[in-house]
């Protein structure tokens, strides 16, 4: 069940989104737009996708969303979910879209969504088609692997010796119950031996 916010809470969700007004019992939000036949399909089908509906109504070419939810008696977190949801489809249907710092832009814009910075592409942390990995020293960024006393310090991808004095290998028996032998004839750790009894005979 959604939980009913205080009016502590709805205040602070109202600052957060825009054109919004009300309060614990109900925020709503009038917009006038162009095509109010396509926000109301994109707005019915976010409201179907949180399984939450506004009450919507229109006059001429301003539509009004209130939002609550009838079952907790006021504004949920569902409602401020959905009035978010609502405030980006007005902005799609406007053709416009909000940057990362809040600020709202032209879609077409090609500077759109870089703020006050700039548009930085970060390098893939991947290779991609007709790149390879670093191998050597030359090829990477972080310079030559020659330690302070002039040795050659290994790359990481050049494999060292990883059973050097690690011991014999130990496997678990692919036949459950058998016993490997053991020293003193112990039983091997994790082991249990087969009891024969008259029945197996």
């Amino acid at each position: 069940m959604a939980t009913l916010l205080d009016d502590r809470l709805v205040a602070d969700a109202l600052d957060g989104l825009h054109e919004w007004t009300g309060g614990p019992d109900r925020i709503s939000r009038t917009v006038t737009v162009e095509d109010t036949d396509a926000l109301l399909a994109a707005v019915t089908e976010s409201a179907d996708t949180l399984d939450h509906h506004p009450e919507v109504s229109h006059d001429g070419g301003a539509v009004t969303f209130t939002l609550w939810t009838h079952s907790a008696g006021g504004v949920t977190e569902l409602d401020i979910a959905l009035a978010s949801r609502i405030d980006d489809l007005v902005l799609m249907t406007q053709h416009l879209v909000r940057d990362a710092t809040g600020n709202v832009h032209s879609a077409d814009d090609p500077k759109a969504g870089t703020g006050t910075g700039q548009t930085v592409t970060a390098a893939a942390a991947y290779p991609t088609e007709g790149e390879t990995t670093p191998t050597r020293p030359s090829e990477s960024a972080t310079g030559d692997a020659t330690s302070e006393d002039g040795m050659d310090a290994p790359l990481m991808n050049e494999p060292g010796t990883p059973r050097q004095d690690a011991g014999p290998v130990v496997v678990p028996d692919a036949e459950p119950g058998s016993v490997e032998p053991q020293p003193g004839n112990a039983a091997a750790p994790g082991m249990h031996e087969r009891v024969e009894n008259d029945d197996d005979r």
